[in-house]
């Protein structure tokens, strides 16, 4: 009897160590999922930065002010409830 105890009991710490053994295998590949984004993502960035920098520098503020149409007229009124 002592025997099939400790032979169950041996199933079963193989079973947990090889659900352990998978779960890290996942971890690991999400890992490397992860550090593929963000690589990708910092080349995003530095593509945006490329672009930004070789953007024309922004109007005066003064300009800018003139430049927006307007958006709400003085007699429409937000319908209220």
């Amino acid at each position: 009897m002592e025997f099939y105890a400790a032979l169950v009991v041996a199933l079963v710490l193989l079973a947990v160590a090889a659900v352990l053994y998978y779960y890290v295998m996942f971890l690991e590949g999400r890992a490397r999922q992860m550090r593929r984004r963000i690589q990708e993502l910092e080349r995003a960035n530095a593509h945006l930065l490329e672009e930004l920098s070789g953007a024309p520098d922004a109007a005066d503020p003064e300009d800018d002010a003139e430049s927006w149409p307007e958006v709400l007229d003085a007699d429409d009124a937000l319908p209220r409830r």
